[in-house]
């Protein structure tokens, strides 16, 4: 099936579990979806090399388009989305809600019943599809980040249910 980004016609989207061989890839999409204030190599690294985390990758003919990377903790049954970004062309194009459904899916595997995230209050973009996929607005966190994104350094915290 193909879809239409505000330029082009995709390919469906093949989700695959990322790896370590994948950071180039991510690092490109993480730096254009978030720009300034995207991980850096190091931090992307980590991400995918530590053993409580999942990162999935969405490609379109076989270049990454967006990831997801979810953490994990040992006896607990909250999971956190850490990091969720695809590439600008490709927004709009429901590759973003396709990687949320697999952090669910991937979240009840592990046992966990709820998902947490945080995002930049002013990213509306992103909380928009946040609520969309079913998470609520939990608590606004103040001075969360350290550069300040469209002039605020809060962060919203939200919530989704697994059961």
């Amino acid at each position: 099936m193909m879809k239409t980004t505000r330029m082009m016609m995709i390919s469906e989207p093949m989700i695959r579990r990322g790896n370590l061989g994948d950071l180039e890839g991510i690092e490109k999409v993480e730096n254009r979806a978030f720009g300034e204030h995207a991980y850096d190599h190091q931090a992307l690294q980590y991400m995918l090399a530590i053993a409580n985390s999942v990162t999935t990758v969405a490609t379109v003919d076989g270049t990454i388009v967006a990831y997801a990377t979810v953490y994990f903790r040992k006896n607990s049954s909250i999971s956190h989305l850490e990091s969720i970004a695809v590439d600008p062309d490709y927004q709009g194009t429901g590759i973003g809600k396709i990687l949320i459904r697999e952090v669910d899916r991937v979240s009840e595997e592990r046992g966990c019943s709820r998902i947490v995230l945080e995002t930049f209050e002013k990213n509306v973009s992103a909380l928009n599809l946040y609520v969309r996929s079913g998470y609520k607005v939990k608590e606004l966190v103040l001075n969360y980040y350290r550069t300040p994104y469209r002039g605020s350094r809060n962060a919203i915290r939200l919530e989704k249910s697994l059961d």
